[in-house]
């Protein structure tokens, strides 16, 4: 049973997710990239920039507990949020929370998938000192992300990530250059009548053609949540 009147946070309906100590709040973003990535083949599974255990603990949700997940993160408050997060879940034992950057981090194996919520602010940008870690690439940027998979993957690998629109491209890129090929984008618009403000974006080291491209919108005309979003998340909030 959730105890609703737990440390500020969001509450899903198997589990609250406190924030009140993280730079980065639960957020839509992290929400979204969870629930749509595939993980079908996921054994082991690499959480990069955990922050609140929010996209690990959706995972072990989905997984119903039986896939191992270590999240990490360079941040020593978030590391503390999301090791009590993940202990007051249904699946404590699912997930290892440590504090690492990805450049440092010690892997006794290779991971199926591997799943970030990337830093992608140009660094020098103003904010509070946590939050600017948190979303800022001057401790992670796309080439030291690329470069740090070499250690934490083998051939079958897979990589999910959501990011900006105009960043996504920028990664792409990287993405390509380190031998990484897209295979499935799903923009993100939260109404229909602005433009896509987040691509979910997931790589394989194996070259697919075609890349399966999708749009997934938010919010309907009157304010609701659309179908498609509401069949994303269906088993995760509360109120749908």
């Amino acid at each position: 049973m959730i105890d609703h009147n737990q440390r500020p946070g969001f509450t899903f309906k198997q589990f609250h997710v406190a924030h009140d100590q993280c730079a980065m709040k639960v957020g839509t973003d992290g929400i979204l990239l969870a629930a749509w990535l595939n993980l079908a083949n996921a054994k082991r599974i690499l959480d990069v920039g955990t922050g609140t255990g929010l996209i690990s603990l959706i995972m072990a949700q989905r997984c119903q507990g039986t896939t191992r997940i270590d999240a990490i993160d360079i941040e020593p408050d978030a590391v503390e949020q999301a090791k009590l997060n993940v202990a007051n879940s249904p699946w404590p034992n699912a997930i290892q929370v440590a504090l690492s950057s990805m450049q440092d981090y010690q892997a006794a194996h290779s991971y199926d998938l591997i799943v970030s919520n990337p830093p992608y602010f140009p660094a020098g940008q103003s904010f509070e000192q946590k939050r600017q870690q948190a979303r800022h690439n001057g401790s992670l940027d796309a080439q030291q992300f690329f470069l740090s998979l070499t250690e934490l993957s083998h051939s079958n690998t897979e990589l999910a990530l959501v990011l900006p629109c105009d960043v996504a491209e920028h990664w792409q890129q990287h993405a390509l250059r380190n031998n990484w090929y897209l295979i499935q984008q799903a923009d993100v618009q939260s109404v229909s009548s602005k433009p896509a403000i987040r691509s979910l974006l997931r790589f394989s080291k194996l070259q697919m053609q075609p890349v399966k491209k999708e749009q997934i919108l938010i919010y309907q005309a009157d304010n609701a949540y659309s179908k498609q979003y509401v069949e994303l998340c269906r088993d995760l909030y509360l109120k749908m």
